[in-house]
């Protein structure tokens, strides 16, 4: 087992899902969605969606958070997953950004948890139906 708290991770996804994602699903701005690189969107769901989920994280298990947004600023932060000694978060605030952005309801939170570079528990959350489904090793 992780030894992780499942159920406050959880909640906290789901908490920031209803506050960051759900409110602007099928309501962006033009000025809320711009491209980090050439057909790669983001929105400014992705962007407040990671903000407010990385200190949540932190406070079930202090370690560095992984963010796709974050990532996408400083790449570098990639080079912490290179230690198989150093347990991370790993987070994709919306899987499926282009879908959100177009309206469709076909997109998901993804939090994973890595220790001595394996994944040990994971959840993947679907704001619209409001289903979660975690994993934990063991």
């Amino acid at each position: 087992m992780s030894g992780l708290d499942i159920q406050a991770v959880s909640a906290a996804i789901k908490e920031v899902a209803a506050e960051k994602i759900m409110p602007r699903f099928d309501n962006l701005a033009a000025d809320d969605i711009r491209e980090k690189a050439p057909g790669d969107l983001v929105t400014i769901a992705d962007i407040e969606t990671e903000q407010s989920l990385i200190p949540r994280l932190k406070a079930v298990a202090d370690r560095v958070v992984i963010g796709e947004e974050s990532t996408a600023k400083d790449p570098s932060l990639l080079q912490r997953t290179a230690s198989r000694h150093e347990d991370f978060w790993i987070l994709d605030p919306v899987d499926g950004t282009s879908n959100f952005a177009a309206g469709m309801p076909l997109f998901a939170v993804m939090v994973a948890y890595a220790r001595a570079g394996r994944i040990v528990a994971a959840w993947i959350y679907d704001p619209v139906s409001g289903r979660m489904t975690t994993a934990e090793a063991g």
